[in-house]
Formats: structure tokens, sequence, C-alpha cells
């Protein structure tokens, strides 16, 4: 072999491992785009839950609230004076 042929097979693993390198990191990225997609979409979803449980427990502490307003009237009103 030649120094000039030992150069261009140097040269050429040297292309083929960036290519490779290129090919899995293109392969990574791809992967963790769609996990962050998923992700996105785990959080709007929960997002929304905790939105719905929140006006939930709204909705059920005012009507603790007139439930307890309605007691007291009923007990005030019968109490002797």
């Amino acid at each position: 072999m030649t120094v000039e042929s030992d150069t261009f097979g140097v040269l050429e693993e040297k292309i083929n491992q960036l290519v490779e390198a290129y090919t899995s990191l293109k392969d990574e990225k791809t992967a963790l785009t769609e996990k962050l997609e998923l992700r996105e979409t785990e959080l709007k979803t929960l997002k929304e839950k905790v939105a719905f449980l929140s006006k939930e427990r709204e909705t059920a502490r005012d009507k603790v609230e007139k439930l307890l307003q309605r007691i007291e009237r009923i007990t005030s009103a019968t109490e002797p004076r």
C-alpha cells in the first residue's frame, strides 16, 4: 500500500464513523422528540385534571357553606330567646 491509499483509507474510516455518529444522534433526537411530545401531552392532561378538580372542590365548598348557613339559620331560629 502506498501512503496515499493509507491516507484515503483513514479518511474513509473517519467519514464512516462520522456518518454512524450522525445517524445515531439523529435517531436519538427523534426518540427524545417523541418522548417530549408524550410528556407534554401528559402535562396538558394533568393540568386539565387539576383545573377540573379545583373547580369541583370549589363547588363542594360552596355547597357545604350553604348547608352550614341553613343549619345555622334553623338552629338560631329554634333557640329560645
